[in-house]
């Protein structure tokens, strides 16, 4: 019934209507048999209790069909399942033909059927009976062999789920190093005062682990390599306790800081669902600090504060009847295998065609090796943040939009690059999956964003040209990252990254008083493996900017000077939108002035002399010093000199004169260097020439130059 296409739908429109098919489905044998299961319906238990659109309790089902109108089938069976106040029960309504089928006929069929049901009912209720099979996972297409093996776990097997493209990423980078510490283990910490019911807690946690399936998900590789979230049937909560009241009260806090330390350090087992945890410390009489840690794979920020608030929410409550029924994240994997990769790789195809390079501002030569990163914070204030906002407001943009901006100067002025690349987390919430703003789990992605550097665009106009970027590619958010880098011909993009966190919190919610619990403060703590990250959050007094860094690649130093130009560049995003991109300063005015008048105070007296002099006085006073590398060659002064001097003889030889020119068309290497001395010392001047152009051409494009040899590094 599975491998029916849409279910059967629109088979009717086929057999008769189809001019080309309905000859041949014809032909075919017409069933005598028509079943039709109609789904389950809720009886109300009374008729004070009826809501709209609800099924009276003694209401009469029937089958449906006019007794005067004609039948389909021989034999037709309608039934449905109907919950009532007694539990539920299955109702079949049997409509057949007088003339062929015998009332006795038909209720001997029903009652076969209904003892058949009977003894499937029976089977199932047999311990290890049942199981699922290939049709149960139709997101993922898995053999039998894999599905027993995977129902063979202690938790038992609810479902087998794709990846969203971030948890691809999330698993590699956790797989890339098992040793190390996992960046992307998070925590909340959470302060209470008051009575803490543990009992109650323990019974939130369960519950919102039954909510929310994803939660009890375990991560697993295929025998082909593919990886797959296997969703556990159920799973224990993983809670732990430690009381630090014994302690002086001056030691309470130190030890709780390097509890708090192991506990993000320590990693998950991907496999082993639930890759979340929870610890209860108590500080004292009544003051508990509550540690929430949990796999990034399985949660994004803007989904935290809705399961803490339904976590708290049934730490209050019995059950979780006062909340609504939640939106599984299996619609939002379902809803990304309906998605058009096709359009979505060719609309990043385009936006990255002619990209020759990443932007990496801490240098190719970074090592892979992650650690957890140190916090650089900036402010900007309410006054600047305010300008900031009412900028984006004139000109149509978004907050973050000028934050990128912002980033995208810097990076070109840091690197020197007018085309810069970096990343960038998008919500990844499509708004057409109902519901979507209530679910619980990952859907942000990282994607890059390349920005291009005109000197002569406004501020302006390159915020509006960014905004439209991004809105250009929204459609398309659901790809990976791997899926871009593979179809730029990049295996790396970018090494910073910029966060705008603007997901909706509710604080008043969780600080309220709680069965006499009461949150006193909160705080929370993840990462990337990024060497540098910009995240960006708004508070109460303005955009608090922080910049997390890897201390292995960046010192603090550098990191505060990168963060004094962002709050510079912000600053003027605010105020002077209309001052071209080019005549943007980053530079302090203490660093400019050293460097337009300390590093350019280079007025002094030079003795009369050529080049050619100098460099044989340097081989005189050097002669065995290396002088000139490349790649893993190198000459020292005297093998510079004497390979230059034979190479000036034979320049001579064929002709070249003091004043003559000779076009020089050599890559970069130690031959170069070699050429152009000899040129010299021959008494010409060198004319450099892109050694891909036509070398039969040179000395076309040179005329005016009249060179008089063409030197290439084979000459």
């Amino acid at each position: 019934l599975r491998t029916l296409p849409n279910n059967g739908a629109g088979y009717g429109l086929l057999r008769h209507l189809n001019p080309t098919t309905a000859p041949t489905l014809a032909t075919l044998p017409t069933p005598q048999i028509g079943f039709n299961y109609l789904g389950r319906f809720d009886l109300a238990k009374n008729d004070a209790e009826v809501a709209d659109w609800q099924m009276l309790p003694d209401a009469e089902t029937g089958s449906g069909h006019d007794a005067q109108g004609r039948l389909s089938h021989a034999l037709e069976v309608d039934a449905l399942a109907v919950d009532n106040a007694e539990g539920g029960s299955l109702v079949a309504n049997w409509t057949w033909a007088n003339g062929l089928l015998s009332e006795e006929e038909v209720r001997d069929l029903a009652e076969t059927w209904f003892r058949a049901l009977q003894v499937i009912v029976a089977h199932a209720e047999q311990p290890n009976s049942g199981g699922h099979s290939p049709s149960d996972f139709d997101l993922v297409e898995l053999a039998q062999e894999e599905i027993d093996g995977l129902e063979a776990g202690p938790s038992g097997l609810a479902d087998v789920l794709p990846l969203a493209p971030l948890q691809q990423g999330l698993l590699f980078h956790s797989l890339y190093d098992e040793q190390g510490s996992d960046v992307y283990t998070a925590q909340m910490a959470f302060e209470f005062e008051g009575r803490f019911d543990v009992d109650a807690m323990k019974r939130a946690i369960a519950t919102l682990l039954e909510r929310h399936a994803n939660l009890r998900a375990g991560f697993r590789s295929r025998k082909d390599g593919e990886p797959v979230q296997v969703i556990a049937e159920q799973v224990d909560v993983p809670w732990f306790e430690v009381d630090l009241s014994g302690l002086p009260e001056a030691d309470r806090e130190d030890a709780l800081i390097l509890l708090a330390a192991e506990d993000q350090t320590r990693r998950f087992d991907l496999t082993a669902p639930p890759l979340l945890r929870f610890t209860l410390v108590t500080m004292g009489p009544e003051r508990y600090r509550f540690l929430v840690t949990n796999h990034h794979i399985l949660l994004d920020g803007w989904s935290t504060p809705i399961l803490l608030g339904e976590l708290f929410a049934l730490y209050g409550a019995d059950d979780d009847s006062g909340l609504s029924r939640p939106t599984p994240y299996r619609d939002y994997l379902e809803w990304l295998t309906r998605q058009d990769r096709t359009a979505a790789e060719a609309a990043w195809a385009e936006k990255f065609d002619d990209l020759t390079e990443p932007t990496l501002l801490a240098g190719s030569s970074a090592s892979q090796d992650v650690t957890l990163p140190d916090r650089h914070v900036v402010e900007l204030s309410e006054r600047h943040t305010a300008n900031l906002l009412a900028q984006a407001r004139r000109l149509g943009i978004t907050a973050n939009t000028a934050v990128q901006t912002a980033w995208a100067l810097l990076l070109g002025h840091l690197t020197g690059r007018n085309d810069v690349t970096f990343g960038a987390t998008v919500s990844g919430r499509p708004a057409d999956i109902p519901g979507i703003e209530s679910m619980v789990g990952l859907f942000i992605n990282t994607l890059p964003v390349r920005v291009h550097l005109d000197p002569a665009e406004g501020l302006g106009d390159l915020m509006a040209r960014v905004q439209q970027q991004q809105t250009d590619l929204l459609p398309h958010h659901h790809i990976g990252l791997n899926d871009v880098q593979r179809i730029t011909g990049h295996s790396e993009l970018f090494d910073t990254i910029v966060v705008f966190e603007n997901y909706p919190v509710s604080n008043n919610a969780l600080q309220q008083d709680n069965r006499g619990l009461h949150m006193v403060n909160g705080t929370s703590r993840d990462a990337t493996h990024y060497p540098l990250s910009l995240i960006t959050v708004q508070t109460d007094t303005g955009f608090e900017l922080r910049l997390d860094y890897r201390p292995d690649v960046f010192d603090r130093k550098a990191v505060a000077a990168i963060g004094d130009q962002l709050h510079r560049t912000l600053v003027m995003l605010a105020e002077q939108t209309e001052i071209p991109t080019g005549h943007v300063e980053l530079l302090p005015s203490g660093e400019r002035a050293r460097v337009l008048g300390e590093w350019s105070a280079t007025d002094r007296e030079v003795e009369p002399g050529t080049l050619p002099d100098m460099f044989e006085a340097q081989v005189a006073r050097t002669p065995d010093a290396t002088a000139v590398v490349f790649e893993d060659h190198s000459l020292t002064y005297t093998e510079l000199d004497t390979a230059a001097n034979r190479l000036a003889h034979e320049l001579m030889a064929r002709g070249v004169k003091p004043g003559d020119f000779v076009a020089v068309a050599a890559p970069r290497s130690l031959e170069l260097v070699t050429a152009l001395y000899a040129v010299l010392k021959a008494g010409a001047a060198y004319v450099p020439v892109d050694p891909d152009y036509p070398a039969e051409r040179i000395g076309w494009i040179l005329e005016d130059a009249r060179p008089a040899l063409v030197l290439t590094t084979s000459a």
